[in-house]
């Protein structure tokens, strides 16, 4: 009889496929298939919006809004969960940042002070910036703050830009 020779053979070929799927299955959840996704690729490109700032005293706005065109553009960095934000505003002034991604959310890391003009006086303030990404937005707030005389002066800015 050639039925029990042919279910045997069926039963290892079977065997050997479950085996195959099962450590294709498991090496990709381990993460030894090399499929890792790094998630600031999603962010990589040009973002075209606009930013303003403002001067306060003592948490008061004390002067105009300053308001402009910014174009931002994202780069990786070679630390892993860091990226580069190069920002080039009213196609005349540039500055180049780098943050690190938590998630959708970022913090600028390489910049802890920046000058503040204040009635003609230039003062040098603690800069923090944090920022995120939505959908398809970059969202960046500035703050420069410093303590002179008693007052607290500080210069509030937010970037909002579309990828292109």
């Amino acid at each position: 009889m050639a039925t029990p020779y042919a279910i045997r053979s069926f039963r290892n070929a079977l065997l050997a496929v479950v085996v195959l799927a099962s450590l294709t299955t498991a090496c990709k959840k381990s993460g030894i298939g090399g499929g890792d996704v790094d998630p600031r690729d999603q962010y990589v490109g040009v973002y075209e919006g606009g930013y303003q700032a403002s001067n306060f005293l003592n948490n008061s706005l004390e002067s105009k809004r300053e308001s402009g065109t910014v174009t931002v553009t994202i780069t990786k960095s070679e630390v892993i969960g860091q990226f580069y934000i190069d920002m080039l505003f009213n196609n005349t002034s540039s500055q180049k940042l780098t943050a690190e991604l938590t998630d959708n959310a970022f913090k600028v890391i390489d910049k802890q002070s920046e000058p503040l003009v204040y009635d003609g006086t230039t003062y040098t303030a603690n800069y923090t910036a944090t920022g995120q990404f939505a959908e398809k937005d970059f969202l960046l707030n500035t703050v420069a703050e410093t303590l002179q005389a008693g007052q607290t002066l500080s210069r509030r800015g937010s970037i909002t830009a579309t990828k292109k």
